[in-house]
């Protein structure tokens, strides 16, 4: 009985700790997230589809900055070896290299998926569609998988 009434309390508080950040955010531009059963929605602040490379950077790490701590850095290491592939790439793409552009190719994509994982375990379909278009303006390689 008292487990049940410690979290009617804990629920409580999560509802009025919300309310007042809502109250404050409209305020003091807070950024929100839409929480639809245990994945995150589009956030009001950045949910635009990402028109250039800069762009895609910024949504990709925001959307990022919101995973918990020990998941955020598994995320972010992977994305920066998936960016330092891409020159090796671009040397292989251009020496017409097919053996090792097909083993970087593997490399990105093996990490590729990883973060793909996390991404549909994480947010909503909307936030992963919108991820991956991002991912598409920073590894130009992925324009050729779907």
């Amino acid at each position: 009985m008292a487990k049940g009434i410690t979290r009617f309390y804990r629920c409580a508080a999560l509802v009025l700790a919300l309310s007042l950040l809502t109250a404050y955010g409209a305020e003091n531009d807070i950024q929100l997230l839409t929480i639809e059963g245990d994945l995150i929605g589009l956030s009001e602040t950045f949910d635009s589809t990402a028109l250039d490379r800069q762009d895609a950077v910024g949504l990709v790490h925001e959307y990022h900055r919101l995973l918990p701590e020990g998941l955020r850095a598994d995320v972010e290491s992977l994305h920066q070896q998936m960016l330092k592939l891409i020159p090796d790439f671009e040397v292989a793409y251009a020496a017409a290299d097919s053996a090792e552009i097909t083993h970087i190719m593997s490399e990105i994509d093996s990490r590729w998926a990883s973060i793909q994982e996390v991404h549909r375990q994480t947010y909503t379909f909307a936030v992963v569609s919108l991820l991956y278009e991002a991912y598409q303006l920073l590894l130009p390689t992925l324009d050729d998988e779907e």
